[in-house]
């Protein structure tokens, strides 16, 4: 039975865009300029957290910076390469533009500090949201729920009535935390049953009817 959301609220990277090997190939870069190898262990730490999080895994592996400078160095990195065309993930942009022409409000709820989401707002094609909530905007990340309430109550509407859309750990947790309804479309090596939510292999081939049904 379809239950036509007050709002969807998405995740960024990993979930609308495929930036998660960007950060990857910038924590590579800082680790190998400071001796240190690369593990899954590290690769893992750094999915879905803040950069100041992503940066405190860097220097707990080793890094001889300090989190700003890591922070900064992210910032650069990424930026560089989200001046090329956009990495979507397969469906999302088409499940977005469903979304906004059936008339859904629509908010992007990242842990990249608004610099980025600002950059990826404006280098897409329509208007995809209504709000944007950055990590800038709250005190505590994800996985706490601050952002996906905060967006919310931006949105006028209740958390209860959203859905959620993500891909990491930290996020999911958030979501969840927060009262939404969540679709995850985590990468496939995750294992997330402390948490209850509707699990997709992707977006690609969804519909907005599919989404409504969650």
């Amino acid at each position: 039975m379809s239950r036509r959301p007050a709002a969807v609220l998405w995740d960024m990277d990993g979930t609308i865009l495929d930036t998660e090997e960007y950060y990857n190939d910038s924590a590579r870069g800082i680790l190998h300029a400071h001796d240190v190898a690369w593990t899954a262990d590290i690769e893992q730490a750094l999915n879905g957290g803040s950069l100041p999080d992503m940066a405190q895994v860097l220097v707990e592996a080793g890094a001889g910076l300090t989190i700003d400078e890591i922070v900064r160095r992210f910032i650069l990195d990424v930026s560089a390469r989200l001046r090329g065309e956009l990495p979507w993930k397969p469906g999302a942009e088409s499940m977005l533009r469903g979304l906004r022409a059936e008339g859904t409000p629509t908010a992007l709820v990242t842990m990249s500090p608004r610099v980025l989401a600002e950059m990826v707002v404006s280098a897409m094609s329509f208007d995809a949201f209504d709000i944007v909530v950055t990590a800038d905007d709250v005190e505590r990340a994800k996985p706490a729920p601050d952002a996906y309430e905060l967006a919310a109550a931006k949105l006028g509407v209740d958390i209860h009535d959203c859905i959620a859309v993500e891909d990491s750990p930290p996020g999911i947790a958030a979501a969840v935390a927060s009262g939404a309804r969540v679709v995850g479309v985590p990468l496939e090596h995750l294992v997330l049953e402390d948490y209850e939510f509707t699990r997709w292999d992707g977006l690609d081939g969804r519909t907005v009817e599919h989404m409504f049904r969650v």
